[in-house]
This record gives structure tokens, C-alpha cells and sequence, in this order.
């Protein structure tokens, strides 16, 4: 392995750990010290690869929350045919319901609740990728819509719209309650409403 390579590896190391660290304590509470301590790095290594914490809380954003979020929706978000997409999706979410992730809460809306108040860059950031989920969720409709398998007369933009905001609510609501079992419940109201969205 080359220098490079190693450099890339220890680069990706910390933006994982440090990612698990900000969903789990917040952007504000994250310790850097720990993300230091849990990758088994200099502290010196830390700040080769990211000028300051702020550095490397933008690029947890760019480079892991949004790839992955934006990966695990996109069998939905290329998807001629949204509606059976988004409910097969949501079906397979019911079984990730006992996991810890989402007693946790959605990384990237916890991070909106906590820092678009209080930072631009972390809200512009936050903001792009709910966009790109949004507009893509809009397009795959519109794509249902001329294939005749979703209804012509809904706006689909203002779905995609609502769609996001009952997903994060799920979110918000199971964090609180600490109850999965909410999580649960949500995930099967909203393939009842996914299903009206059919045509006829």
C-alpha cells in the first residue's frame, strides 16, 4: 500500500467514526478527542485531513450522510413505477425497525433541527440533499404519472413534499417516544397513503 492509499483509508476511517459520533451525540457534542481516541489516530492526523471540526462536519455531510441517504432512495428515485418502488421500500423499512439507528433519529434531520439555526454552511448543505430527495421523488411521479400509474391529477412536487416531511416526522416521532414501535406504525400509514396515489 502506498502513502496515498493509507492516507485515503485513515481520511475515510475518521469521516465514519465521525459520523456514527454526530448521529449519536449531535454536531455541537461531538468530541473530537473521541473521534481521535476511536480511530486510533494522532491528533495531528485529525487536523492533516481536516483544518477543524467544522471542516470535517461539512464532510460528513457531503461525503457520508448524503451518499448513503441518497443511495439507499435511489431504487425509488429512478423508479418508473413509484408507487409499487416506494411501497416495497417501505416494507423493507418495517424490518429495520428494532434497529438503533432509528431511535436515534435521521442523521441529517437531527443535524437540521440542531444546526441550520445556528451555521450556513451546514444548513445549505442539509438543504441540497433534502432538495435532490425531493426532486427526485417529484420526478419519479411525474415519470408514474405519464406511464398512467399514478394519479394525472395530483402535483407531484407538492407530494414528493409531504412525502419528506411524514418520513422525517416518523423519525422525529420514534427518537422521542424511544418507542420503534411508532416507527413501525408510521412506516405502514404511509404505504396506506402511498397506495392512494394510484391512478383510479
Amino acid at each position: 500500500m502506498n502513502a496515498e492509499y493509507n492516507a485515503e483509508l485513515t481520511r475515510q476511517k475518521i469521516l465514519d467514526i465521525a459520523a456514527e459520533e454526530i448521529h449519536l451525540y449531535g454536531f455541537q457534542a461531538c468530541n473530537t478527542s473521541q473521534i481521535i481516541k476511536k480511530a486510533g489516530i494522532s491528533k495531528g492526523a485529525l487536523y492533516h485531513h481536516f483544518s477543524n471540526k467544522l471542516e470535517l462536519g461539512y464532510a460528513v455531510v457531503d461525503e457520508v450522510f448524503a451518499s448513503k441517504f441518497i443511495a439507499m432512495w435511489k431504487p425509488v428515485l429512478v423508479s418508473d413505477d413509484p408507487i409499487t418502488d416506494m411501497v416495497k421500500f417501505f416494507r423493507e423499512a418495517i424490518s429495520w425497525a428494532d434497529c438503533e439507528c432509528l431511535s436515534k433519529g435521521c442523521p441529517l434531520n437531527n443535524l437540521a433541527q440542531e444546526m441550520s439555526p445556528v451555521d450556513e454552511g451546514f444548513r445549505l448543505r442539509i438543504n441540497d440533499v433534502m432538495s435532490r430527495w425531493q426532486q427526485g421523488i417529484a420526478q419519479a411521479l411525474q415519470r408514474g404519472q405519464k406511464r398512467g400509474l399514478v394519479n394525472p391529477d395530483l402535483d407531484a412536487v407538492r407530494i414528493a413534499m409531504f412525502l419528506i416531511a411524514a418520513i422525517e416526522g416518523c423519525h422525529g416521532l420514534a427518537k422521542t417516544s424511544q418507542d420503534v414501535s411508532i416507527c413501525s406504525e408510521c412506516i405502514h400509514a404511509l404505504i396506506d397513503f402511498v397506495e392512494l396515489l394510484k391512478t383510479g
